[in-house]
């Protein structure tokens, strides 16, 4: 089977979208992928159609920059101008996400609405003799733990796994945010796949850090290792990245 599929890099989180057709080894896929391209982060497979655009993650977990990415590629693709104003279907989520796209300045101004968390909650776990209590914010398809400087990186990379499967989450963010609170490194877990990266940026983690330190109407720009997010917290989450889409790609799985 011929295999298409884009890389798209919303703020450095390198994505890569494969056109799905039926009947593709949807793991088999990812691993190859990630094995010739050493950059990308995720994988996720999407399905456009005239109503609305369908995007599944690898691991079945919820990603805001590979959706964002997905309504950016199909603007791309379609040949489309000017504003563009659609949703992506996602797989586990109950409703579309609503995003827009412009082509401007050389890439893709990509803006999104996401659900404000389905609960908030301290999470508690000990590591190297000493305990650590930090908020926990729950979305559909993926949870996150927003953490200080107090927790270094090894520290995070050696806890995430475990506290995923405690949880019972398909993925599960650690978001160190610096003291200032503008600086964000992401670490994701994603379990069904068993990809563990500190990533250049992250749209689902952005939204938690947002929920919890900006007042309803308040925005805030998070510089993350591969670019800048904006997250405003309104009667949704308000999340805005610039995407940029390379040169198709074609793969024999």
């Amino acid at each position: 089977m011929e295999v298409k599929y884009y890389l798209a890099d919303p703020a450095g989180n390198i994505t890569a979208l494969v056109i799905y057709c039926s009947n593709m080894d949807i793991k088999l896929v990812t691993k190859k992928i990630m094995q010739e391209n050493k950059s990308v982060e995720q994988v996720g497979f999407v399905h456009f159609s005239d109503s609305n655009i369908k995007l599944r993650m690898s691991g079945d977990e919820f990603c805001g920059n590979a959706t964002m990415s997905a309504a950016a590629l199909c603007y791309l693709l379609s040949g489309k101008r000017g504003v563009y104003e659609t949703s992506v279907s996602v797989f586990g989520t109950k409703k579309p996400i609503d995003v827009s796209v412009e082509a401007k300045d050389g890439c893709f101004k990509c803006k999104c609405e996401i659900k404000k968390p389905y609960e908030e909650k301290t999470i508690k776990f000990c590591a190297n003799g000493y305990e650590y209590q930090y908020p926990l914010v729950v979305f559909e398809g993926i949870m996150h733990i927003v953490a200080d400087e107090m927790l270094n990186e090894p520290i995070a990379e050696s806890v995430i796994r475990n506290l995923a499967y405690k949880l019972d989450t398909k993925a599960l963010g650690i978001m160190l945010l610096s003291k200032d609170k503008t600086h964000l490194n992401p670490l994701v877990y994603v379990k069904d796949t068993d990809t563990l990266f500190f990533e250049k940026s992250c749209a689902s983690g952005s939204c938690a850090v947002g929920t919890l330190i900006c007042k309803p109407g308040e925005e805030i720009n998070l510089y993350q290792p591969g670019g800048v997010i904006n997250v405003l917290n309104g009667d949704d989450l308000k999340l805005s990245v610039d995407i940029r889409i390379g040169n198709c790609h074609f793969m024999e799985v």
